[in-house]
C-alpha cells in the first residue's frame, strides 16, 4: 500500500501564487492595437515575383501536373500585362 505523503504545491503556489488567469488584460495587446500591415504592397508583390521568376524557382507544370525539382513556386496564371501570379508549392531543400 502507498504511503500518503504531503501533497506538492501547484507551480502556481511556487511561483508567487500568481496564477494564469490572473493576468491582467494590459500586459497583452488586443488586436486593435496591433500596427496594421498597408495593403497597397504592389510594389514588393511585383518584385518578389519578378525575383523568383530571374532564380528560377518559379515555373509551369507540365502536362502531368509536375514541377521542376529546383521550383518552390507554381505559376497559376498568366496575366494579359505579362505578369504572374505564383502559389507557393513547397520550401527549398540546400
Amino acid at each position: 500500500m502507498p504511503k500518503k505523503g504531503k501533497k506538492l504545491p501547484t507551480r502556481a503556489a511556487r511561483a508567487g501564487g500568481k496564477s494564469r488567469k490572473s493576468r491582467d488584460a494590459s500586459t497583452t495587446a488586443p488586436a486593435a492595437q496591433c500596427p496594421a500591415v498597408p495593403l497597397d504592397t504592389t510594389a514588393a508583390t511585383e518584385r518578389f515575383v519578378s525575383d523568383l521568376l530571374i532564380r528560377g524557382e518559379a515555373a509551369k507544370r507540365d502536362r502531368k501536373g509536375k514541377l521542376p525539382l529546383d521550383a518552390t513556386h507554381a505559376i497559376k496564371k498568366q496575366k494579359p500585362d505579362g505578369s504572374v501570379e505564383v502559389e507557393r508549392v513547397r520550401f527549398k531543400t540546400f
